[in-house]
């Protein structure tokens, strides 16, 4: 199973880089929080990261399909991003 990390990069508001992140179905996603400000993300499936706490990364999250994700901690509107599940092309041999 592929993994990908989403880097947290700091600003007014925090970006996420890449946004959006294309992944093949049923990925291992892992947020690292690059700022020196805690997140919590809120992702368009219902669940919810623990805090990713200023320069550590998040628990490794498995996507099955595509969603959306935001930051909820206090003061940290327009924090947003997107993970898009994307087929997996065959590579034809050599």
């Amino acid at each position: 199973m592929p993994n990908f990390s989403i880097s947290i990069i700091s600003g007014k508001p925090a970006t996420y880089s890449p946004n959006p992140q294309s992944v093949p179905a049923n990925s291992e996603v892992t947020w690292n929080n690059t700022t020196e400000d805690d997140h919590q993300l809120t992702l368009s499936d219902g669940r919810v990261t623990p805090v990713i706490v200023a320069e550590q990364s998040s628990p490794e999250y498995v996507i099955v399909a595509s969603i959306t994700y935001e930051c909820t901690a206090p003061d940290h509107k327009g924090e947003s991003g997107a993970i898009n599940v994307v087929a997996v092309q065959d590579i034809p041999p050599c």
